[in-house]
């Protein structure tokens, strides 16, 4: 005992030390870390959210450069310097113009690539309007009234920036598009001509930013107003974002960020600027992400105090073990013990009382082997002289039955009748009496049964059929000989009592899943649960020397989960079945 005090206190001792300068350490670290990892994932966020703005600011610019490539060009001006009048008559040379600047801003529109493609619309004070893809939707008629289309002559030959609108000739991501604009004026004059509009479907804008929204966060693009140009958010398109995504209250103000609180979850507030036009990016991303880091070394805080904890009891294990190897050794033993292993021994290497321990040990498993091994050794003489006792059984009683019926033919005058049977008799003798204790295939059984069908069948001419069906696949199964005969002779007796009754037998056999079946079916008169009952319970000495000799040899040679079923229905017949190994004999 006193030894194991000093066992636990030396645990406890390290086990404390370790968990408190673990704990200390651990605490500094996290808390330290805590403000540097938050402060340097917000600058991260910071800088993907300004990549993420440069590359809609270089999209911007890719469109306006494709603006710039169309009202520059010489015979775009031609084109709509032509009077109205000539443009209504519509000569060759107005088909001819109409046809290159169509051309002209497909071209410009393609230049780009899949991944950009705005369409774009020419409306022009002479009526020649064009568009890419052929679809006319604005007249000057219908857009000289619109504010943007003073935004556009106001800004004289300037690009101008239109927020996000619905068109409602729009399908599906289609639906919501933005609008970039300019003036076209005669190179030489300086006269409007008319403007290019091109419209861009918002979805343009979403694909740049779409990759990085995820674990709740979510990002807006909003004009100068306020109002929401780009959301993932569809519904939110067009509606001020200052008063639409309510905060519940500020926490704080950073260099990069701002902290809000909105729905009793904590946010933080990113943004960048699109400088040129005067659009702005802002994405909230929910603090657990931000703080997600903390969280992983927390744990990893926490896997090391476990390993701390590991480690003292490896330490406490090895201070101990000088102690209690011999009795956990001894332990170990008994467990291979009560697995069977009677083989085993301890090494005894002391010579205090654990060593004697060690050597008494030893000498009763040596004494519980010797024993087992002579109990087995009877149960094996016993078995063997079970089977010889069934077999002795069967091989009179078989004899008995046939030699009767002989008998039965002579008592009534049917002398060649008899002789036929005792030549097959004598036959069928040959073959199995020498070979009647061993295994035979289930092959050379039917042929027995067989050879004994037809002994009775000269003895009850007209009597009974009997249909064999037996599986090719299990002809080589090995089995107890003489195991089939019984149950078939009670099979054509019962089949045949009644006055006038022709007897049916049919026998099957087959393999399944798991198991050799063989059925022997009859007509006759079957037999009650309780005649059931009593012929496994050995009261019924009719069915002594045959079904229930039957089933024993079987469970002797193959064990208690083999052996035969019977099921029947008085009246009806009997069905005997037979559950045999796969693995044969």
């Amino acid at each position: 005992m006193k030894i194991k005090s000093i066992t636990l206190k030396l645990c406890l001792l390290l086990i404390t030390l370790i968990i408190t300068i673990s704990i200390v350490i651990g605490a500094w670290s996290i808390k330290d870390t805590n403000k540097i990892i938050q402060v340097e994932m917000g600058k991260l966020n910071s800088e993907i959210l300004d990549e993420v703005a440069d590359n809609i600011s270089i999209f911007l610019s890719n469109i306006e450069e494709i603006g710039n490539n169309i009202v520059e060009d010489n015979k775009l001006n031609t084109a709509l310097a032509i009077s109205k009048e000539d443009v209504e008559k519509n000569t060759e040379e107005v088909i001819s113009l109409r046809k290159y600047v169509e051309g002209l801003l497909n071209e410009q529109v393609w230049k780009y690539g899949k991944y950009m493609k705005p369409d774009l619309y020419i409306v022009s004070e002479n009526d020649l309007n064009c568009s890419t893809y052929s679809k006319n939707k604005y007249t000057m008629d219908s857009i000289k009234n619109e504010n943007w289309y003073s935004e556009i002559i106001e800004a004289n030959g300037k690009t101008v920036l239109i927020s996000t609108f619905e068109d409602e000739e729009g399908i599906g991501p289609f639906k919501s598009i933005f609008r970039m604009g300019r003036s076209i004026k005669d190179l030489i004059s300086g006269e409007t001509l008319g403007v290019l509009i091109m419209d861009i479907s918002e979805k343009m804008l979403f694909d740049r930013y779409s990759k990085i929204i995820k674990d709740g966060r979510s990002i807006y693009i909003i004009d100068l107003k306020g109002d929401i140009i780009s959301s993932k958010d569809k519904r939110l398109i067009g509606e001020n974002y200052f008063e639409k995504i309510k905060v519940d209250s500020y926490l704080e103000e950073g260099e990069w960020y701002s902290a809000f609180k909105r729905e009793n979850t904590n946010y933080i507030k990113i943004e960048s600027t699109l400088n040129k036009y005067g659009w702005s990016i802002i994405e909230e991303i929910p603090s657990h992400i931000i703080k997600q880091p903390i969280k992983q070394i927390t744990e990893k805080f926490v896997l090391t105090l476990i390993l701390a904890i590991v480690v003292s009891f490896i330490i406490v294990y090895k201070l101990s073990s000088w102690i209690t190897k011999p009795v956990i050794n001894m332990k170990n033993i008994m467990e291979k013990v009560m697995d069977g292993d009677l083989k085993v021994k301890v090494n005894v290497d002391r010579n205090d009382e654990i060593g004697n321990l060690e050597e008494s040990f030893n000498n009763m498993i040596k004494w519980l082997d010797e024993s087992i091994e002579e109990i087995k050794e009877k149960e094996k003489q016993k078995r063997i002289a079970e089977l010889s006792f069934l077999q002795a059984q069967i091989n009179p009683h078989f004899l008995y039955n046939t030699l009767s019926g002989v008998r039965f033919l002579v008592s009534m005058n049917k002398n060649e009748e008899a002789e036929e049977m005792l030549f097959k008799f004598s036959k069928l003798l040959r073959n199995i009496l020498p070979r009647a204790s061993e295994l035979i295939t289930l092959r050379e059984e039917i042929e027995i049964i067989k050879a004994y069908i037809e002994l009775q069948k000269i003895r009850y001419p007209k009597s009974f059929d009997v249909e064999i069906d037996i599986e090719k696949s299990i002809d080589n199964i090995r089995v107890p000989a003489l195991i089939l005969q019984p149950v078939v002779e009670n099979a054509i007796f019962y089949s045949m009592e009644g006055e006038n009754k022709e007897g049916k037998i049919k026998i099957v056999g087959y393999s399944n899943l798991d198991y050799i079946i063989i059925k022997i079916e009859d007509n006759g008169r079957g037999m009650s649960n309780r005649q059931i009952s009593n012929v496994f319970n050995n009261k019924d000495s009719i069915n002594r020397v045959g079904l229930i000799n039957v089933h024993e040899r079987i469970q002797l040679n193959y064990g208690k989960e083999y052996g035969i079923e019977i099921n029947s229905e008085e009246g009806k017949g009997t069905s005997v079945k037979y559950v045999l190994p796969k693995w044969g004999g």
